[in-house]
């Protein structure tokens, strides 16, 4: 008696293109350090669910506008930023520019995979197969961006945009410092886009991906880890050297307050730092910006470096806490600046406000 075997099922049915990639296939534009590992992990998650995602290095990151520039020219809507906030501040100067959207029909992904301080207030995924997932689809949230106005060298009035955060002081030297080491250049080379992915070869490693993917993203995230502590103890030593606090001058909504001024951090979004949970309050689209401002010394801020992880430190004595829709700040001394963990030429006085709904991100 022959036996009897039940059928295999069906694979589920693959969405239409159309509903899958609404915004076309996605443009991946990531830092040195994601092409070590994290850019290849994802783009074979991509594969696996049939999209063939071009891709892009910025050596250095600053490259990454005239990469984003050149990909929107060829008709990209989906730009990706892989990597840090110094990636994403980049490719955001040139969806927006301080007078308002310059591509109202760009979408800007994110996928920090561990490394990035503004996907993390969307709750994005750091593992790649995951995070893949979020580029695919219609959903969208559209978020506000902050505006700056200091002075530079030279005296005359800059002027830029933010996506995440506007700091002074101590946590400016926090962000840049733990930006740019999450940022760091690697050696690693890149498949390129284009035919040689076909649907085909996406269907051939779907399998493996699946398999190998995780496994591979767990083993080296531990060290990723690691290396992050270790970065982010580094960051703040160098900044407790770099930072004294000085007297200031505080503007928002309906108040003035005079102070001494450690740090201050103007926020779009929650995590800065180093995903220090810095602004619990902030929601990007509000039209309004948290203002964290810490009295005292650098070292008082530091200290409280557990609290600030879980977002623990408010309320707080030392700390002054605002939801306003305009800011402004004058400080006896020079103070960095910091955008998105790009250093600012100048600093102080500056102002701060928001250009609401004014950047389109895939959630």
């Amino acid at each position: 008696m022959s036996a009897v075997t039940a059928p295999l099922p069906s694979p589920p049915p693959r969405r239409p293109a159309a509903d899958r990639l609404p915004f076309g296939p996605p443009f991946l534009i990531a830092d040195p350090a994601a092409a070590r590992r994290d850019l290849t992990l994802l783009r074979r998650a991509l594969a696996a669910s049939g999209v063939v995602a071009e891709a892009a290095v910025a050596r250095p990151v600053g490259r990454a506008g005239e990469i984003a520039a050149r990909a929107l020219e060829d008709g990209h809507r989906l730009l990706v930023a892989v990597g840090s906030d110094r990636i994403v501040h980049a490719v955001l100067r040139v969806l927006v520019d301080p007078s308002g959207p310059r591509w109202p029909d760009a979408v800007l992904g994110l996928a920090g995979l561990g490394r990035q301080d503004l996907s993390a207030t969307f709750g994005l995924p750091d593992d790649p197969v995951k995070a893949a997932r979020h580029l695919l689809g219609p959903n969208l949230f559209e978020a506000d961006v902050g505006r700056a106005r200091w002075r530079g060298p030279d005296g005359t009035q800059r002027v830029g945009v933010f996506a995440n955060t506007a700091e002074l002081g101590y946590p400016a030297e926090v962000s840049a410092r733990t930006s740019r080491s999450a940022g760091a250049a690697g050696s690693a080379q890149v498949p390129s886009g284009g035919a040689a992915g076909t649907a085909g070869a996406a269907q051939q490693t779907a399998g493996h991906a699946h398999r190998t993917a995780g496994h591979a993203h767990r083993v080296a995230g531990q060290a990723q880890r690691v290396t992050g502590r270790v970065g982010r103890f580094a960051a703040a030593v160098g900044g407790l050297v770099a930072t004294r606090s000085t007297p200031a001058r505080l503007e928002v909504d309906h108040t003035a307050v005079e102070l001494r001024l450690a740090g201050l951090v103007v926020a779009n979004g929650q995590f800065t730092m180093g995903r220090m949970k810095v602004a619990p309050r902030a929601l990007p689209d509000d039209g309004r910006l948290s203002v964290m401002a810490f009295q005292g010394e650098p070292l008082g801020i530091y200290a409280r470096s557990r609290d600030l992880y879980y977002g623990l430190h408010v309320p707080h004595p030392s700390v002054r806490e605002y939801q306003s829709r305009r800011v402004a700040v004058d400080t006896a001394e020079p103070l960095t600046l910091v955008l998105d963990g790009w250093r600012a030429a100048g600093g102080p006085p500056a102002s701060f406000d928001v250009l609401e709904r004014a950047l389109r991100i895939k959630v």
